[in-house]
Order: structure tokens, then C-alpha cells, then sequence
């Protein structure tokens, strides 16, 4: 599927819905894993208010502010006629009054993740009359389109590298955050439009933090989550790095890890629902006596991994009690993370693409124990 082949769909779902006018909302406030309907339907992540307007009969277009936003908007969003403005919600008045448009044959998506003012005054617009449209989106937006896979695996290659860069790096007496800095920027020289990283050391964590100013130190084993972001399409990798050489009990345990990994990734396919992936890892760890730490308090969700993106998070989180069926272009991160008694929290991930037969993992080297010289 195509980014086209999706807008089209949604197109015919408003037809057989009733809806001659689709608006998708969005603030440019961004964070992993929430409802995007802006994105969805344009491609576009805003840096401010905007707007995506889908008329069912052919023409649409996309508001944007600040005006100065209207080129980068256009560039990502081809298929719309792109208006930049001072404010959308004033701009989107005028629209409405010219297309003089009954408001129940208006859908609006997005307001669940609009402060309430502002989705209050949407809301108001419409007299509460208009129809919500997140379902006729998210329904088309589980499976990534070709253009998102593509950019998902750029975004995980650059992972790779700042994975990369970070073990040429880390060592004995270098600050924690002295790192982030250099990792963040560097993956930002490959691309990334924006990183989130989580980043610690200790002798024994009890689970990954986000950096401070502590120097690692000999002994340590240096917790990373490594998610850039590359043209709206986010991944990640889990990695875990010993400050030396690794003992028995590390390379032990994290071999655990590594097995219920790829016994959950056997278990990713088509329709399979998600909460089978969960039980794949879960056994493999559960099965080498460690069911009592994959749980609360030491795992403080029970999940085995989560879905990607800024517009759309399906196929959600890979934890027991999710039934969602998992289909060809699911992307997904699967990381058996967890505390172990005798080493400490331990990571390891990679982001899946789910296929027409199977999965793929989209990084090209998976996770195994990182060493480096003290």
C-alpha cells in the first residue's frame, strides 16, 4: 500500500459513513505512540497548528501556521493544496462558511489529542453537531505504507550507527549526558529529524533512566534505548553495554533475553494476535525461572515491546491481553527488557515489520552483549 492507495480508502470510508468533509487536527506537539490525524492524512508533522481538509468529491487542501510552514507542508504533502495562515481555526471558519456545509456531514479527528481549549473551540465550530472520524483513519493507518517502511528503515540504520558511535565512545570517566549530547547530535548529522534516548550506567540497574551527570565507571553496564526519528517515522533499538569484559552470569542471562527475542520474532506473523508474541517471549524467560521479575514491581507494564510511529500506534503494545491481529506493514518494536536478579536490567530489541509471511527485523545487526576496554 501506498501513501495514495490510503488516502483513497479513507475517502470511501467517509462516502459509506456520510461524511462529505474530513478534518484532521493537529497542535505540532509530538510525542511516540499518539493519535496523529494531521500525519494520516498528509504526511506532513507540523511544527504549529494545522489542519488537513479531505472533501470526498475530489478537492482538498491543508491550513497551516505560522504561514511561514506552507513550504516544508507542500513538499510533504503533494496531494494537497496547502494554505499557510496566521490561524487555522479563524481561516477554517472562512472555509466552512464558502463550502456552506451542513455541520453532520462534517467529520473532525484529532480533538483527543488537542488541549481542551482548543479542541473546546473546534468543537464549537461545529456545534457539536459534527461527526468524530479518528476510527475512519486509524482503521487504514495500522500498516505503514511503503513510504513509511522506507523511512523506517533509514530511521533504524541510523540507529545502528549512533548504536555504532556510542561504543567508540563510552568508556570509564565519560559523563552519562556528555554522551546523550554526542549521540544525539551525531544521529542528527545523519538525518534525524529528532532522537529520543534513553541512556544510563550502573553496577546494577534497576531499570533504563534518562541520562544524568554521573561518569561510568569499570563494572558498569551501560543501559540505551536508541529511537530517531527520520521524515515522521520513528524506530528502536535496545542495546546493553558492559564497561569491561562481560562475566559468566551477564552473557548467561542475556542470552535468555536474546532467545525469548527471537522466539517472540517466530512468533510474529499474519494473523496472529499480539498478546501470542508476548507469550512467545514470555516463555522462553518465564521458562528459565524468571517469571516473577517480568512483572510488577520489577517490569512496571507488563509488555514485551510497543508500536511506532507519531501518527498511528497500532498495532499497540506487545502484551498479553492485546488481541489485535497482526497484519502485513505492522511495524513494531519487540524487547524483551527486564530485571534480573543476578546482573541487573538487561535490554535488547529490534523494530519488526510484519510480511506477507512472517516478520522482518529492520535492523541490520541484531542486539548481542556490546564490551568495551577499561
Amino acid at each position: 500500500m501506498n501513501f495514495q492507495q490510503r488516502f483513497e480508502a479513507i475517502r470511501l470510508d467517509m462516502s459509506r459513513e456520510g461524511i462529505d468533509l474530513l478534518l484532521g487536527f493537529h497542535d505540532g506537539t509530538h510525542f511516540g505512540g499518539s493519535f496523529n490525524a494531521l500525519m494520516m492524512l498528509s504526511g506532513f508533522r507540523s511544527m504549529g497548528n494545522a489542519v488537513a481538509i479531505v472533501d470526498g468529491n475530489g478537492s482538498s487542501g491543508m491550513l497551516v501556521a505560522p504561514a511561514w510552514e506552507a513550504g516544508r507542508a507542500a513538499e510533504c504533502a503533494p496531494h494537497l493544496k496547502v494554505t499557510g495562515v496566521e490561524d487555522t481555526l479563524e481561516a477554517l471558519k472562512d472555509e466552512i462558511a464558502r463550502r456552506r456545509m451542513p455541520p453532520s456531514r462534517i467529520g473532525v479527528a484529532g480533538l483527543s489529542v488537542l488541549p481542551w481549549e482548543q479542541a473546546k473551540r473546534i468543537s464549537a465550530l461545529f456545534e457539536d453537531k459534527a461527526k468524530s472520524a479518528d476510527q475512519i483513519i486509524v482503521r487504514h493507518a495500522a500498516a505503514k505504507t511503503e513510504e513509511e517502511v522506507a523511512n523506517a528503515r533509514h530511521a533504524t540504520l541510523i540507529a545502528e550507527k549512533g548504536y555504532a558511535r556510542m561504543l567508540e565512545l563510552a568508556r570509564p570517566g565519560v559523563r552519562e549526558d556528555d554522551l546523550a549530547v554526542e549521540l544525539r547530535w551525531y544521529m542528527k548529522s545523519l538525518g534525524a529529524e529528532d532522537n529520543f534516548l534513553m541512556l544510563n550506567a550502573g553496577p546494577h540497574n534497576k531499570a533504563v533512566q534518562p541520562c544524568s551527570s554521573r561518569k561510568m565507571e569499570p563494572g558498569d553496564l551501560l543501559l540505551t534505548e536508541l529511537s530517531p526519528i527520520y521524515k515522521g517515522q520513528m524506530t528502536q533499538i535496545c542495546r546493553t553495554i558492559v564497561m569491561g569484559r562481560a562475566s559468566a552470569a551477564q552473557k548467561r542471562c542475556y542470552q535468555i533475553l536474546i532467545d525469548g527475542y527471537e522466539n517472540g520474532e517466530k512468533a510474529a506473523r499474519p494473523g496472529v494476535p499480539m498478546s501470542t508474541v508476548c507469550d512467545a517471549v514470555d516463555a522462553v524467560i518465564d521458562g528459565a525461572g524468571y517469571a516473577e521479575y517480568g512483572r510488577p514491581p520489577y517490569l512496571r507494564l507488563r509488555r514485551r515491546g510497543h508500536g511506532l510511529g507519531f501518527g498511528c500506534d497500532l498495532p499497540g503494545d506487545v502484551g498479553p491481553d492485546n488481541d489485535i491481529v497482526l497484519e502485513p506493514g505492522m511495524v513494531f518494536a519487540l524487547h524483551p527488557n527486564q530485571y534480573l536478579p543476578e546482573t541487573g536490567y538487561l535490554m535488547c530489541g529490534e523494530p519488526l515489520l510484519i510480511t506477507a509471511s512472517g516478520s522482518e527485523a529492520l535492523s541490520r545487526t541484531k542486539a548481542v552483549l556490546g564490551e568495551v576496554a577499561t
